[in-house]
């Protein structure tokens, strides 16, 4: 479009939109008549005046989005596979009918409130979710592995649901103390039709969802097979602190320059100082150095709430596959540390302090261990980070990402010691300006960076953190 005046394309001649006239009725009917071709699929002799209509409507190479666009579903593709794409959509799929479990149900909690205390493993459980959602203001969401595998039945699954007061609600169970509402998902359901709902639920829960959610006072929500979430709080009751192994990693505390040598094998990947963090340790199992003799060390970058419900309920691997399915890791500490990967959480709630006494902002990181035979790719990072920028002066930019291999679990466990990775501990930075200031953060702002939380979790408007940048405003790590 031409703004002020540019030059004419056939003479050169500089022309004003002001000398330019609309062509002629007659003109422009001779032009709808020319014959073109579509270069998208390839037709040819199509009308020109026609050519819009051929492409919203017919061309099957166009992208187009799913029609169930406005249930979140993010499928773009070409149109000649949005037929197959709409038989296995999960948001194209009717509603869960709530009124189903009501009807199969019929209960009142008169009749159903359990005496029976729980066990101390779900109770347990359901404190450290209590913890979780008083911390973050959202239910913990759970999801049994067995509900994304098409190869497994799903004989029976139920919705459970917590919530942090005593309610008076129709359900089918309630136990003492916090309401835990349990309800069966009809056995009239066919085991994919019981899979494809609870997937469509699972997948439509947006973040502002789960904010209202919160109101509501649900600290937690668990969708499959009660035997799986049995499993899951077993597992979490084996999560210790192993407070002997707990290291502040800096010049004054715990540091070394260059791989470390200390005589341990962590496989064939060098160790460098994860400098400017705090681990707290967990403790995994027995003889741990026996057992994961030549594990590689690497990193997992997570939003502060996902860092809690990974160790609550498990990790999915990568929603976007860069490289192919998998779970995404690095052995940068530093390239973990882009706030697309872990989230910078201002801090200000009482929760928050009663962990970080002192501090204005909060990454988490997770420490993980990972067999060399599991990695099954390492790759360039993924940024699009600037020629001549310097991530990691250890690690070269082209060998930055590492895909674990999932094994084909839909959620792989991060405490199970026989899991392809292992969460060996949590990284903490506690900072007392915005971590974007730090100099081993300056090649963020060589690299993707935006305002748009669900990519880059900033923690703060970018124009404002460039702004304290321009003036050279200084940032501390704390360490208390």
């Amino acid at each position: 479009m031409i703004t002020n005046c540019a030059p004419c394309p056939r003479c050169g001649k500089l022309v004003s939109v002001n000398n330019l006239s609309s062509i002629s009725d007659t003109l422009n009917n001779m032009l709808r008549k020319l014959r073109i071709e579509c270069t998208l699929c390839g037709q040819t002799e199509l009308l020109r005046g026609n050519f819009d209509d051929h492409i919203n409507q017919e061309c099957p190479n166009v992208r187009v989005s799913c029609p169930a666009m406005n249930n979140k579903c993010p499928w773009i593709g070409q149109r000649n596979d949005l037929k197959n794409h709409i038989s296995t959509c999960v948001f194209h799929q009717p509603p869960l009918v709530v009124a189903e479990i009501a009807a199969a149900t019929k209960l009142s909690t008169k009749d159903l409130l359990s005496k029976q205390p729980i066990s101390f493993e779900e109770k347990s459980y359901y404190e450290e979710c209590k913890e979780y959602y008083h911390i973050t203001g959202k239910p913990l969401i759970s999801i049994a592995e067995e509900v994304f595998d098409n190869n497994i039945e799903l004989k029976s699954s139920s919705l459970k649901i917590g919530i942090d007061e005593e309610y008076d609600i129709v359900v089918k169970q309630i136990q003492v103390g916090s309401s835990i509402l349990e309800a069966e998902i009809p056995d009239k359901l066919e085991s994919n039709d019981k899979q494809l709902r609870l997937k469509m639920i699972y997948q439509s829960i947006t973040d502002k969802l789960q904010e209202e959610f919160g109101k509501m006072k649900i600290f937690f929500l668990f969708m499959g097979p009660i035997k799986s979430l049995f499993k899951i709080q077993k597992y979490r009751t084996e999560i210790k602190l192993n407070p002997q192994y707990n290291r502040i990693y800096d010049r004054d505390y715990n540091y070394w320059e260059g791989p470390l040598h200390d005589g341990r094998d962590r496989g064939n990947k060098p160790y460098y100082c994860p400098i400017g963090w705090k681990r707290c340790s967990l403790y995994v199992t027995d003889k741990f150095y026996e057992k994961f003799k030549g594990w590689c060390i690497c990193y997992h970058g997570t939003k502060f709430s996902n860092g809690l419900s990974i160790l609550l309920s498990g990790l999915k691997p990568a929603g976007i596959k860069v490289y192919g399915d998998g779970i995404y890791a690095t052995p940068s500490v530093n390239y973990a540390s882009h706030p697309r990967y872990s989230e910078i959480m201002p801090i200000d709630s009482s929760h928050q302090k009663t962990f970080f006494k002192s501090g204005k902002y909060l990454q988490f990181i997770l420490e993980c261990r990972v067999h060399p035979n599991n990695i099954k790719q390492t790759d360039k990072e993924t940024l699009s980070v600037k020629d001549g920028t310097t991530i990691d002066s250890n690690i070269k930019n082209e060998d930055i990402e590492w895909v674990i291999d999932d094994r084909n679990k839909t959620i792989v466990d991060f405490n199970d010691p026989d899991s392809s990775i292992i969460c060996t501990g949590l990284l903490i930075r506690v900072t007392d300006n915005h971590p974007g200031l730090l100099p081993q953060s300056q090649w963020w702002f060589n690299s993707h960076l935006c305002d748009y939380k669900k990519c880059c979790a900033l923690g703060i408007d970018l124009d404002s953190l460039e702004g304290q940048r321009q003036h050279e405003n200084k940032c501390n790590i704390i360490y208390e």
